[in-house]
């Protein structure tokens, strides 16, 4: 992708189902300009868990926040569980055991860092929780079309137009992400 040029834009819509909602009725192309095969779909949910898929930078991107339940802090609650339980017996052993793992778990989980990178760090900035968002960073026609073909969908148009060291940083924070499929002709 040439960096020189870019803008990164957000249709920003009120709900987390509503970008995906929007697209599916958008058109896939304007004024000849394809521009629905490079976007990503952004969802922001409770306590900060961002959900990204899709196309973003030349490369597909699958990333989401909701981390692994096991860890430090799942095996601690198991064993807190379970000696709390060894007094009720092997029923409140098992049980203790069980139980104190699922709240270790669910400690681990939100105790854990988010994504971050300059990538996420913008999406936060612009996606407010409780919301979803079709992005994309590609040259303005493209972007121009993209914005053509949801406005009237209700969503909230955010746009930057990106130095080249701005585009790289965000195209460096996707790098290790496969290759998207080439744009369909």
């Amino acid at each position: 992708m040439e960096m020189d040029g870019v803008d990164f834009a957000f249709m920003v819509f009120a709900h987390t189902g509503g970008a995906e909602e929007a697209y599916s009725r958008a058109p896939r192309s304007v004024a000849g300009v394809n521009w629905a095969d490079q976007v990503a779909f952004v969802e922001h949910h409770r306590r900060n868990r961002i959900i990204v898929r899709g196309t973003f930078a030349g490369r597909y991107v699958d990333a989401d926040d909701e981390l692994e339940f096991m860890g430090g802090k799942t095996a601690e609650g198991a064993l807190a569980g379970g000696a709390v339980g060894l007094f009720a017996g092997p029923l409140g052993l098992a049980v203790g055991l069980v139980g104190g793992g699922l709240v270790g778990g669910v400690a681990q989980e939100r105790s854990s860092p988010h994504l971050r990178s300059a990538f996420f760090d913008e999406v936060r900035r612009e996606v407010p929780e409780g919301s979803s968002a079709v992005i994309m960073m590609a040259a303005p026609d493209q972007v121009d079309a993209m914005v053509a073909a949801l406005e009237g969908h209700k969503g909230r148009l955010v746009r930057h137009h990106l130095s080249v060291e701005e585009a790289k940083a965000l195209a460096d924070a996707v790098a290790d992400d496969p290759e998207a499929a080439p744009p369909a002709v």
